[in-house]
């Protein structure tokens, strides 16, 4: 499963920053944009196993006789019914998130269901992660925490003796306290939790200083990780 995280971070993030690219130049933009898609897949993910489970937990009390526990004959009915989710209902929800996110922004006429096959993906991971008897969950990340290296990598553009995150590219996954994968986050002197949203004017303009506009193009080795 965890190879499936990967992938999705490998593969499927590339294909989404291509499509993102087409309507907005901003990469950094672009970057939280899909960062913050793969943590409300899991927010959701977990909110709607933990009402399922509720559901499912009153359903087994009833005929349960043992020998195993009822916790036991739940994560058992659980695991044969992994499937029992609504896939495009999680999806509609994280896009909704999105566009309620004030850190975010895509140009005016423009929906964050341009990257909905991503944000699909990524809620059926959430999800199968979320059904876990030892579940598995993004690490929690806000803008200008002091960099942890066992948590995440710095990108290639980061300022390395820069003690604080600007923004964060790829989460973290653990399994309780255990770090199962880093990800990746980007530092830069300066950073700041202040990030303005605005359709109406360039997103390449940030709360405190100007950035310098990134390139239109960039090659997908500029994406991997390493």
């Amino acid at each position: 499963m965890t190879s499936r995280f990967n992938d999705l971070y490998t593969c499927d993030r590339l294909n989404a920053m291509d499509i993102l690219r087409n309507f907005s130049d901003d990469y950094e933009n672009n970057q939280r944009i899909l960062f913050n898609a793969v943590q409300e897949s899991f927010t959701v993910a977990k909110r709607l196993f933990a009402e399922w489970k509720i559901r499912v937990r009153s359903t087994v009390a009833l005929t349960h006789l043992g020998p195993e526990t009822l916790e036991e004959a739940v994560q058992n009915y659980i695991n044969r019914n992994i499937d029992l989710y609504d896939l495009p209902c999680m999806t509609f929800e994280v896009i909704l998130a999105l566009t309620r996110n004030p850190k975010i922004s895509l140009p005016a006429g423009v929906s964050y269901s341009v990257i909905s096959s991503f944000v699909r993906e990524a809620c059926r991971i959430a999800w199968e992660m979320s059904t876990l008897a030892y579940p598995m969950d993004t690490a929690l990340a806000i803008d200008a925490e002091v960099m942890d290296e066992c948590k995440y990598r710095r990108t290639y553009d980061s300022e390395f003796s820069a003690p604080l995150v600007n923004h964060h590219v790829w989460p973290c996954l653990m399994q309780g306290t255990r770090v199962i994968t880093r990800g990746e986050a980007c530092t830069k002197r300066g950073a700041s939790l202040c990030r303005s949203k605005s359709r109406n004017s360039s997103p390449l303009r940030s709360c405190l200083r100007t950035r310098s506009r990134s390139p239109t193009r960039r090659s997908r080795s500029s994406y991997s990780i390493y």
